[in-house]
């Protein structure tokens, strides 16, 4: 089976400075994942898997469902706490997305104590990462991420980095949305 790892920043919640993935431009970083699904083939026979938050996750995550591939989404926390913390974002459809999204995916919740404050978020990645590399040594990924450091324990950054593959590495494909303009 061959393994998509999708993860990337939140969607911005408004006013954060300096703006990383501001809501406008979703449909662009959609498309921009979307020609990356079409060239690495991402359908049948492919298990995406994702932290189901607001933004890449979810984004990714439909992406693949629509393809015909699985989804596996590893959360960080008890959904409904993941939901408040990762999700939620006032005027969006983020919420009833990741409601559908959870109808259709094969769904994982970290255990209780396996971790604590924002470790949940690095434990998790390291998490996806071990089972990914179980399924396929050589899974790819598709990050949506500014190249910066993030803002605690777990961020994209995080991710990469647990991948030991670094920008230039044909098997990660980067999507900035902070180099993308809006259509």
């Amino acid at each position: 089976m061959r393994v998509l790892i999708v993860s990337g920043h939140l969607v911005d919640r408004p006013g954060r400075e300096p703006p990383r993935f501001p809501q406008h431009l979703v449909g662009e970083v959609t498309a921009e994942m979307s020609a990356v699904f079409q060239e690495w083939d991402i359908g049948p026979g492919t298990a995406v898997f994702c932290g189901g938050a607001r933004g890449a996750d979810l984004i990714g995550a439909e992406l693949a469902l629509r393809r015909g591939a699985s989804v596996h989404l590893f959360l960080a926390l008890p959904p409904k706490e993941f939901v408040r913390s990762s999700v939620d974002l006032p005027g969006t459809t983020w919420r009833a997305r990741f409601e559908e999204l959870r109808r259709h995916a094969n769904v994982r919740s970290l255990p209780a104590g396996a971790a604590s404050g924002d470790e949940v978020f690095a434990r998790t990645n390291a998490w996806m990462v071990e089972e990914a590399l179980e399924l396929d040594p050589e899974p790819r990924a598709v990050v949506v991420w500014d190249g910066k450091a993030g803002d605690g324990p777990g961020g994209t950054s995080d991710l990469v980095s647990r991948l030991r593959r670094g920008p230039g590495d044909p098997r990660v494909r980067i999507i900035d949305p902070t180099a993308l303009v809006p259509r």
